[in-house]
C-alpha cells in the first residue's frame, strides 16, 4: 500500500507488503480465535447503542481522487486508515501484529477443510449497511469477483475492474451463500497462507453494481458505512470528517465526530497541535526537529516506533534507458543510502540502516539482508557499468549512444509528493550522488492526487520515490512485482517489471501450507528482485505519534491500519 508518508504505494503506498512471524503463524490455522480480539470488536449486544459525543481533529497529509482503497487509483495509506472504519473488516491487525476476527461483523469464522481449503463466515443477523440493506453474502461474492482478475467479471459499462491486488481473490473457486445470506462459504482452489487477508475491507455491492466499482465511489454518497463511521463530508486538499454511524447494529464510536483536516506541510502540524487545531498527529515526514517541536508540546503524549514501511525509488522500466538493468544498477551502486539515512532519519532512529529487503522488515523475523551488494556506494562500479553499454563520459555527465538522449547528457527525472521536507532532502541528496557518477536528475514534485492518481500507475514518471506499507500479508506484494504483462493482476506494477522465477516464487509463497515456507519462497523472490535492480529500497520509516493528553484509548499501530485502527475505541477525559 503506497503511503504519501512516505505508499503506497501504501504507497503507500494495496497494494500491500511485509509480514511478522506472529501475523503469519495465525494464517495457517483453523477456526480463528476471538478471544485477543481488541475490545471494541466484541459486542456487548446485539442492538444499536447511541452515538458517541464530543469532536476531535487529526491531521491528514493526503488527499483522495476517489474513496474505493481497493483500487489502483485509489489505494493509499490515509484512505486505508479511514475506510476500516467505514467499510466492515473481517479481521482487524492490532497493534502486535496479530489477527484478529471482528466479531461485531461475525459470529464466527472457521477453516473447515483443508482439501480443498474452506472458510466458513457466519455474518451478525443484525449487520446492516447505514441505508438499511442488510450485509450479507452477496456483498463477499461481488468483492471477490471484482477482486478476482477473471476477465469475465466486469464493472458496470463492461470496463474492467480496476483492482489494487488480486492477490488470494484470484486462487478462490467459489464463493456461496446460504442460511438466507449470512453464512458466507469460501472454497479455494489451491491454498491461499493469506486467507485472513481477504474481504478487509468489503465494499457494498448493490452501490458498487449500480454506480461502478472503479468510479462510483468517487461521490462520496455513494460511501455508505457498514461499520462505526459514516463519511460526512469532504473538500479537497481542506477537509474530510467522520461522523458515528446512528445505524450502527453493534457496540457504538464513543467520539461522535472526528474531523480529518488535511496539512499541506509536515513541519505544520507540531504547531497545529501547540494551537489546539490539531489533536493527533502522524506526520508523514518526520525530522529531528519537528519532533522537538512537537515534544515541547504541552498535556500530550508522544511516541517513536519502527514502522512496517519502506522508502523507496521505484525505476519506470518503460522509460529505454532504465529498461537497462545495467542502468538500475549503476543508480543503485552510485547511490550512497548511508549518507541519505544519516542527513535524514538517523538522527531520529539511529538504528536505522540501509534496507536489504523489500517483502520483510528489519524487526521482523523473516527478514534477511538480500542487497547487501548495494550497502555502500561505490561510483567506481556505477561508472564501469555505464561504460560497458557504450555510453561516453563528455565533461560531466554520461551520454548514451542510442536512443532519445544520444549525444546527451543521460538525464532522468525523480518525482515525489510536495511539502515533504524528508523526500525534498533525500532527492537533493540523490541529485548530488548521480552528478558524482555522471548521471543528470531532475526534480520535479507533485501532490499526492497527482502523483499517485495520475504519474504512478500512468508511467509519467523516470523515477518515483514514495513508500509502501506493510500488512501482516507478503502475498500483497504480488500486486506490486508480478509481471506487468499479467494485466489486472498487477494494478500496482508501475515499473513495467516482469520475471517469471519472481511470478513462481510468489504464487508458491502464496499457496504455502506452512508459515516458513511461505517465508523462505518470498526471500527467494526478493533475491531475485535484488539481482534484476526492480526498485531500490532505501530504508525502514521510523513513525512518530502525537496526541493530546484528553484522548484516552490511543494506540499506535506500525501496520498499515495505522494509529485510528481502534479510533471507536478512542474517547474523551474530562
Amino acid at each position: 500500500m503506497r503511503r504519501n508518508r512516505t505508499a503506497g504505494g501504501f504507497r503507500r503506498g494495496a497494494v500491500l507488503a511485509a509480514t511478522g512471524a506472529t501475523a503469519l503463524a495465525m494464517v495457517a490455522t483453523g477456526a480463528a480465535s476471538s478471544g485477543a480480539s481488541a475490545a471494541h470488536r466484541t459486542p456487548k449486544a446485539h442492538h444499536a447503542k447511541s452515538a458517541g459525543s464530543g469532536s476531535i481533529t487529526v491531521a491528514l497529509d493526503e488527499t483522495f481522487p476517489g474513496f474505493n482503497v481497493l483500487t489502483s487509483a485509489d489505494n493509499n495509506y490515509d484512505l486505508q486508515q479511514l475506510i476500516e472504519n467505514v467499510w466492515p473488516m473481517t479481521f482487524i491487525t492490532t497493534p502486535k501484529l496479530t489477527l484478529v476476527p471482528n466479531t461485531q461483523l461475525l459470529t464466527s469464522v472457521t477453516q473447515t477443510s483443508k482439501s480443498p481449503q474452506t472458510i466458513v463466515y457466519d455474518i451478525n443477523p443484525k449487520a446492516t449497511w447505514s441505508d438499511g440493506v442488510p450485509i450479507t453474502a452477496a456483498d463477499f461474492i461481488y468483492n471477490w469477483h471484482a477482486q478476482s482478475g477473471l476477465a469475465k467479471y466486469k464493472d458496470k459499462g463492461g470496463k474492467p475492474f480496476d483492482v489494487a491486488s488480486t492477490a488470494g481473490y484470484n486462487q478462490i473457486k467459489s464463493v456461496t451463500g446460504s442460511n438466507g445470506g449470512r453464512t458466507v462459504t469460501v472454497v479455494f482452489k489451491t491454498p491461499f497462507a493469506d486467507w485472513k487477508s481477504l474481504f478487509a475491507p468489503i465494499a457494498p455491492a448493490h452501490i458498487a453494481e449500480k454506480a461502478s466499482w472503479n468510479t462510483g465511489f468517487n461521490n462520496i454518497k455513494n460511501v455508505v458505512s457498514g461499520s462505526w463511521y459514516t463519511i460526512s463530508g469532504y473538500k479537497q486538499n481542506q477537509f474530510l470528517t467522520l461522523k458515528a454511524n446512528p445505524k450502527y447494529w453493534s457496540t457504538p464510536a464513543k467520539i461522535k465526530t472526528v474531523n480529518f483536516q488535511w496539512v499541506s506541510s509536515d513541519d505544520s502540524e507540531p504547531t497545529g497541535l501547540q494551537n489546539g487545531e490539531l489533536n493527533v498527529i502522524a506526520p508523514a515526514s518526520v525530522s529531528e526537529s519537528l519532533i522537538l517541536q512537537a515534544n515541547r508540546v504541552p498535556n500530550t503524549v508522544h511516541q517513536t516506533i519502527p514502522g512496517l514501511e519502506f522508502e523507496h525509488f521505484d525505476f519506470n522500466g518503460a522509460n529505454p534507458y532504465l529498461a537497462k538493468l545495467k542502468v538500475r544498477q549503476a543508480i543503485a551502486y552510485g547511490t550512497n543510502r548511508p549518507q541519505i539515512i544519516a542527513d535524514t532519519v538517523g538522527p531520529i532512529l539511529r538504528s536505522t540502516k540501509p534496507l536489504g529487503n523489500r517483502i520483510f522488515l528489519p524487526n521482523q523475523p523473516g527478514y534477511v539482508n538480500n542487497g547487501k551488494a548495494y550497502d555502500k556506494q561505490n561510483v567506481q562500479k556505477a561508472r564501469s557499468l555505464l561504460e560497458s553499454l557504450g555510453f561516453k563520459l563528455v565533461g560531466s555527465y554520461f551520454e548514451p549512444n542510442y536512443g532519445p538522449e544520444a549525444g546527451q547528457p543521460l538525464t532522468f527525472t525523480i518525482q515525489s509528493t510536495t511539502g515533504n521536507a524528508i523526500r525534498s532532502e533525500t532527492e537533493q541528496l540523490f541529485q548530488a550522488q548521480m552528478a558524482q557518477v555522471g548521471i543528470k536528475i531532475n526534480i520535479q514534485n507533485y501532490d499526492a492526487a497527482t502523483l499517485f492518481g495520475k504519474n504512478l500507475p500512468g508511467g509519467q514518471y523516470d523515477i518515483g520515490e514514495f513508500a509502501w506499507v506493510a500488512t501482516p500479508f507478503p502475498s500483497g506484494n504480488q500486486s506490486i512485482y508480478c509481471s506487468y504483462t499479467l494485466g489486472n493482476a498487477c494494478g500496482s506494477n508501475w515499473i513495467h517489471f516482469a520475471n517469471k522465477t519472481v511470478d513462481a516464487l510468489m504464487a508458491a509463497g502464496s499457496s504455502a501450507t506452512s508459515p516458513q515456507a511461505e517465508i523462505n519462497d518470498y526471500n527467494r523472490a526478493d533475491a531475485v528482485l535484488w539481482d534484476q535492480m526492480a526498485t531500490l529500497p532505501l530504508y525502514q520509516k521510523p513513525q512518530y505519534y502525537a496526541w493530546s493528553k484528553n484522548i484516552q484509548g490511543i494506540q499506535p499501530n506500525a501496520s498499515n491500519s495505522g494509529i485510528t485502527w481502534n479510533l471507536p475505541d478512542w474517547s474523551l477525559k474530562g
